[in-house]
């Protein structure tokens, strides 16, 4: 049996490279960015941190204003079908409101490697999944990859005249 280790940060960075999963650090946290979930369609930033020895995996999305309401509501839903992923959301005034999705897992008393991939593989399908239920309710921000598609099909449709 591998030996528990309380983990720091510097110890999730090596064992993220061992797992060979990308990371970064930016400059205003301490927190490890996951690029491979950030492109994922819908998520806005993707991270693990370290907060006194609880392991923080949270993943957060932008919320078409018009959905805020629809989406509190099902917030219980949401929460009620995983026993390890919550989901919040934040509002502030100067932003669109975010979904945020998080997972934690204590590790005071020390944790495996194999736990830490662990925590990071169910993250991901939770989150991937809540994504991809909230996008096709369409409660989510367009990418700019759809708002290109959308303003082509609004020009199209404009262009188009029709003879009676």
């Amino acid at each position: 049996m591998d030996k528990l280790i309380v983990p720091d940060l510097a110890l999730m960075r090596s064992w993220l490279e061992q797992l060979g999963i990308a990371f970064f650090e930016c400059d205003s946290c301490q927190a490890l960015h996951l690029p491979y979930l950030q492109s994922v369609d819908g998520i806005f930033d993707a991270k693990v941190d370290l907060l006194e020895n609880v392991i923080l995996f949270s993943a957060v999305a932008e919320i078409r204003p018009v959905a805020l309401i629809p989406l509190v509501a099902d917030l219980s839903q949401i929460n009620s079908s995983s026993l390890t992923t919550k989901v919040f959301v934040d509002v502030q005034d100067d932003n669109l409101p975010k979904l945020v999705i998080c997972q934690s897992l204590s590790a005071a008393a020390g944790i495996t490697l194999e736990q830490f991939h662990l925590l990071l593989q169910e993250a991901e399908e939770q989150t991937t999944q809540i994504i991809m239920e909230a996008r096709a309710n369409e409660l989510l921000t367009a990418s700019d990859n759809e708002r290109e598609t959308e303003e082509d099909i609004q020009v199209l449709r404009s262009i188009t005249h029709t003879i009676h």
